[in-house]
């Protein structure tokens, strides 16, 4: 874990909602927890400063930043206090190579989820689930919690089984969930690359060699945690 600290004004919350709902990226800011209104700066091409300097007011920085901790599966995290200042937390793996997984299923196909991303497991209420629409937003102990449903989200085929299961994930001090058919549990995952084709794919961060042969994609938890609350606020 790294922590990056200054002692100056710290960001600046009713800023970065203005510019947040000047651009489209959320209708309501003001009703976003904390760490995921901070979160917002490191959208591409987000910026709140005024003018466009050689140094400034591109929204490249914190973008670039953010993107390439996530490729090495890491996350950022911010906490400012106002007229103190700002840390930024990174956290990395220890090793790049093998990760603790959880293994879920969807129509035939295995996908891994990084353990460390996992918070819980329960049963995607039957009455909240609308055929297409691929996000949804369930009750959790009295908070909304928005999900993604992956048999959508990667259009796969097959009917959806009669009881499918929400994966509860976190990233930066947010949570969401992701809808899978079944739950297979924690296996360790050696990681390898999805290739030349299949880069940058939104959504995956790398594949993996099952027991059997066949192969797993790993999920890439922040970019499909944005898809799920972008969903809601559109």
């Amino acid at each position: 874990m790294i922590d990056v600290r200054d002692d100056g004004a710290g960001f600046n919350r009713q800023r970065i909602a203005e510019r947040a709902r000047e651009t489209g990226l959320a209708a309501d800011p003001q009703l976003l927890p904390d760490a995921e209104l901070l979160a917002l700066v490191f959208a591409p091409g987000f910026s709140t400063a005024e003018t466009v300097t050689d140094l400034s007011g591109r929204g490249v920085g914190m973008d670039v930043v953010r993107r390439n901790i996530e490729g090495l599966r890491g996350t950022l995290a911010i906490d400012s206090t106002d007229g103190q200042g700002a840390t930024i937390t990174i956290r990395l793996p220890l090793t790049l190579a093998i990760i603790d997984g959880f293994g879920v299923g969807v129509g035939d196909e295995t996908y891994v989820v990084p353990l460390d991303a996992v918070l819980e497991c329960l049963a995607l209420p039957a009455g909240s689930i609308r055929d297409g629409a691929g996000h949804g937003v369930i009750n959790l102990r009295g908070e909304p919690l928005p999900y993604l449903r992956l048999r959508d989200r990667f259009k796969s085929s097959g009917a959806a089984p009669q009881r499918e299961h929400v994966l509860v994930v976190q990233h930066a001090g947010g949570r969401a969930g992701i809808a899978v058919d079944a739950l297979y549990g924690e296996r360790q995952a050696v990681i390898k690359s999805l290739g030349a084709g299949l880069d940058g794919l939104s959504g995956l961060s790398g594949s993996t060699i099952l027991g059997d042969g066949r192969v797993a994609l790993i999920l890439d938890v922040p970019a499909l945690m944005r898809e799920a609350v972008a969903s809601t606020l559109s």
